[in-house]
């Protein structure tokens, strides 16, 4: 084999392959739900427990809401990947969690059919996110072009995961697409690179920051496979980067006139 070729290992992808055919499985099952929103709540759960079941227990896969110290909130995400060894929630409802912003580290929205009025809503939601201070500073949009990151700069990845799109399968799919996203981000009043990737499991990948996509006709579980490993690889990065939760931000001014005894 020449020097520098790279096999993929057909254990892992075999592992993803049929994983990815367990998830539409209970996607299937989904649909025997009458109302959207708890069709859409059971395909969203069948994708948190995969990502439960493969990342470290230092990491917490939940659905529920982030905060910040100005109390500024996201709503309900779908899908919060967080970092559950440095910082416990500040509350554990039945089916939610009320999360700091510090300790986030992905969102995973979960659309069944992708659509524009569900775009409008992932950007709302992405517009959100951004708005957040974690640390007193805001997230920061992906780096590009090798820049070196910044020890008090801090990403959360934002990531829609679609498993089919209303538009047409042809070959201006992709165009039209990003065109979508681009009016979801100013119907919004955010920017396109809130979302990070668009990912359809029947179509391909969309990145708008770098206005590209790549798409494999027929070959789902290649594109279910680079979902994954760009989620757990953005999570490894992030995660030796990230400061400790500092709690004295979320709390009140310490009390003034300390004198020695």
């Amino acid at each position: 084999m020449p020097r520098g070729t790279r096999t993929p290992s057909d254990v892992f992808r075999s592992v993803m392959e049929k994983a990815r055919q367990r998830l539409l499985l209970e996607s299937a099952d989904a649909a025997d739900f009458n109302h959207n929103g708890i069709r859409g709540d059971e395909r969203a759960a069948s994708l948190c427990e995969f990502f439960r079941e493969r990342l470290p227990d230092r990491f917490g896969v939940e659905k529920g809401e982030a905060i910040d110290y100005r109390d500024t909130r996201t709503g309900q995400l779908d899908i919060v990947i967080y970092d559950r060894a440095r910082c416990a929630p500040i509350r554990t409802g039945n089916e939610n969690l009320l999360l700091p912003c510090e300790a986030l580290y992905c969102i995973i929205e979960v659309k069944t059919t992708v659509t524009q009025n569900e775009l409008n809503t992932s950007y709302s939601a992405a517009g959100k996110v951004r708005a957040l201070r974690p640390f007193k500073k805001p997230f920061i949009a992906a780096r590009q072009e090798g820049v070196s990151a910044n020890a008090d700069e801090d990403r959360c990845l934002y990531v829609v995961f679609g498993y089919t799109s209303n538009l047409k399968n042809d070959d201006k799919w992709a165009k039209k697409e990003y065109g979508r996203l681009v009016s979801a981000g100013r119907s919004a009043g955010v920017t396109p690179d809130c979302v990070d990737r668009l990912f359809i499991l029947d179509r391909g990948i969309i990145n708008p920051q770098k206005v590209a996509a790549k798409w494999e006709a027929g070959n789902a579980d290649s594109i279910f496979l680079e979902c994954y490993l760009h989620i757990v690889n953005f999570i490894g990065r992030e995660s030796e980067r990230r400061k400790p939760v500092d709690w004295q931000i979320y709390g009140p001014r310490s009390a003034k006139g300390w004198k020695t005894l």
